[in-house]
This record gives C-alpha cells, sequence and structure tokens, in this order.
C-alpha cells in the first residue's frame, strides 16, 4: 500500500517466516516444481544428511493442518507419511 505521506511504497506479508529453508519444501506440493528446479535449487543449496526424512515431516504438518481445516484425502496422505516415517 501506499503511505502518503512518505511516498513510500510498502509490501506487507501476514504470512512472513524466519526458520530453516528446507520448511519451504512443505508446501511445495502446491508448487508442481519439476525435477529441473529441485536439481538448480540443490545446485546452490546441497542436501544436508536427513533431508528427505525432515522433508517428510514439513509435508505431514501441511497435509494434516489441511486435514483439520479441509478434511478429506488430507487424511490418507497425512496416514502414508506418518508410516513412512514409523518404519525407521
Amino acid at each position: 500500500f501506499l503511505l502518503p505521506s512518505l511516498l513510500l511504497q510498502v509490501i506487507f506479508d501476514p504470512a512472513c517466516y524466519y526458520g530453516h529453508h528446507e520448511a519451504e519444501f512443505g508446501m511445495s506440493w502446491c508448487a508442481n516444481f519439476n525435477a529441473e528446479f529441485y536439481s538448480a535449487y540443490h545446485d546452490i543449496i546441497p542436501k544436508e544428511p536427513g533431508f528427505e526424512e525432515r522433508r517428510q515431516l514439513y509435508l505431514l504438518y501441511h497435509y494434516l493442518n489441511h486435514y483439520n481445516l479441509f478434511g478429506g484425502g488430507y487424511y490418507n496422505q497425512s496416514f502414508s507419511i506418518l508410516k513412512e516415517l514409523l518404519k525407521k
């Protein structure tokens, strides 16, 4: 929005986040990123040990949140991730 007295444009993000960069992958299922994207990303920020397990936890968080909000198929996705994580 514009602050007339300062003639300054400002962007307000009500969902800003400061945390580990891998948390971004929790919502990646919404973005449909392709293999080329992930390859370029990991060229800049290499995967650290345990990345796949942490990625599953970040996904699980958002699937459980969506199940809480919307119900339906998010249960099966959440349950599937939980089963895989408990095998380890």
